[in-house]
């Protein structure tokens, strides 16, 4: 890779989906700890235990494999494979899944955060596929 623009676009484009995986490996956290009863009650105003509990079967599976799914698209990134473009498709396409399920849940609104989210992972996958065309992730020199 170029010091410049390519490297620039790269670590750009590993830093926009590391915020995928980091805001699902968080969800992830809040639900292994509202699973395992070690969540305070006490120190935040979200019932995390509600929450979880109004989650279906089918949104959580949804969840887990957004989660799953996000942190290999991530891992296949830093190793610079070029299937990470697929894998963060797939992660996108989970991701919007589970934030659709997320409709009409009492417990967790609807607001810009959800958009801000969708805008972000949309701009990443363009992200991933632009240096996957490029040839950054193949590790072959890009032709000119």
């Amino acid at each position: 890779m170029k010091f410049s623009r390519d490297v620039a676009l790269y670590w750009a484009t590993v830093l926009l989906c590391g915020y995928g995986a980091f805001t699902y490996g968080r969800w992830g956290v809040l639900d292994l700890m509202v699973r395992t009863g070690t969540w305070p009650r006490d120190r935040f105003q979200f019932d995390a235990y509600g929450y979880v509990a109004s989650m279906s079967f089918l949104q959580e599976t949804v969840f887990l494999l957004a989660l799953f799914v996000a942190l290999v698209a991530w891992f296949m990134l830093l190793m610079r494979s070029r299937w990470s473009a697929y894998a963060y498709g797939a992660f996108f396409l989970a991701s919007m899944t589970d934030w659709l399920l997320l409709v009409g849940n009492p417990f967790i609104g609807m607001g810009m955060n959800g958009y801000f989210g969708v805008t972000v992972n949309l701009i990443a996958l363009s992200a991933v596929i632009l240096i996957t065309t490029m040839g950054l992730l193949t590790g072959r020199p890009v032709r000119r």
